[in-house]
């Protein structure tokens, strides 16, 4: 018999499986760096399959059984999904990552389990942003949030099919299931070319630098100045399955813009800050996802003792580098 209990790697996705499981107990997640929750069987060994991969390239700690107390117990069948984020990209690329086993096993289900990121109200983020598109993907069932130590009476644990940095590909069956999901609720609408702006976010260092100026570089090359957090998450699934042109600086947006854009669409990536393997992994899941071709955009200015910290600014950015690069590369 084939062990699935093994490490997972951050370097690559583990096959698809999904492990059936008889009273399980599901952690919720411990205060500290390591983000430590998952799921642990009957007989207390943890399994490894529930770890999520996380920034950084790391993956979430290992809870500590010990002497815990006595857990609730839910009845029916329940699929472990995720890690319950507030911050968007994390959402994507930590809370949908088991959601690809609702398609062979949605008749089955009475509902999916959630782990809430420590010290925050995840139904809060339901009720107010994602709670219409969790449902959509999650085909209406309904959430139980694992915030105290909780046993299901049966539990499905999948393997994990995206996340970030190295699972940023997906699997196939993830890749499948997840956009002709989406398909299957959103219908294409919008202009053709988009630009996705950063402009009006709140905090500055979140911003492209000199964005107005691309904005105004963008919108003479006729694209449509889209500010995403405005719209709700199948709005926005709705442009970029639209748009068959899209510009923008690295961020969320390209984490979410891959499930529903046509294959053969182009993608302007501008790099906004000095982290080049996240540059890099949008890329990689755009390609995979929507076998989209990539032109990155590298504008962002060498270090110096002047550069802001990365908590204080935006990234500073060579304005003339973007219209340079994005000419070149037939976007204007």
């Amino acid at each position: 018999m084939t062990d699935n209990n093994v490490p997972l790697s951050p370097d690559r996705l583990p096959p698809a499986i999904v492990e059936r499981l008889q009273m399980p107990l599901v952690m919720p997640m411990e205060a500290g760096p390591d983000s430590a929750c998952g799921v642990f069987r009957a007989d207390g060994s943890f399994r490894q399959m529930s770890r999520t991969l996380l920034s950084g390239a790391r993956l979430s700690g290992i809870p500590q059984l010990g002497d815990t107390p006595f857990a609730e117990i839910i009845p029916g069948r329940w699929l472990f999904a995720g890690i319950g984020r507030h911050h968007f990209g994390h959402f994507v690329v930590e809370t949908l990552i088991r959601l690809w086993a609702l398609g062979p096993y949605r008749d089955e289900l009475d509902g999916i389990v959630i782990v809430p990121k420590e010290g925050m109200d995840f139904s809060v983020a339901l009720d107010r942003r994602y709670g219409s598109f969790l449902s959509m993907m999650s085909e209406g069932l309904p959430v139980h949030l694992a915030e105290y130590p909780t046993r299901y009476e049966t539990l499905l644990l999948p393997s994990p099919g995206f996340g970030p940095l190295g699972w940023v590909a997906g699997t196939g069956i993830y890749r499948r299931e997840i956009r002709a999901r989406i398909a299957r609720h959103i219908k294409p609408e919008g202009p053709e070319r988009l630009y996705i702006s950063r402009s009006a976010l709140k905090q500055e260092e979140k911003q492209v630098h000199d964005e107005q100026k691309i904005e105004d570089l963008m919108r003479r090359a006729g694209y449509d100045i889209f500010h995403p957090q405005d719209h709700t998450i199948e709005e926005q699934l709705a442009r970029y399955m639209a748009a068959r042109t899209i510009v923008g600086g690295d961020g969320s947006a390209f984490h979410l813009a891959p499930f529903s854009m046509q294959p053969g669409s182009r993608v302007g990536l501008i790099q906004r800050r000095h982290r080049p393997k996240v540059f890099d992994a949008f890329t990689a899941q755009i390609e995979a996802f929507a076998q989209s071709e990539v032109s990155l955009i590298r504008p962002v200015l060498p270090k110096t003792d002047d550069t802001p910290h990365p908590s204080e600014a935006a990234t500073p950015i060579d304005f003339a580098v973007v219209e340079e690069e994005l000419d070149s590369a037939g976007f204007l």
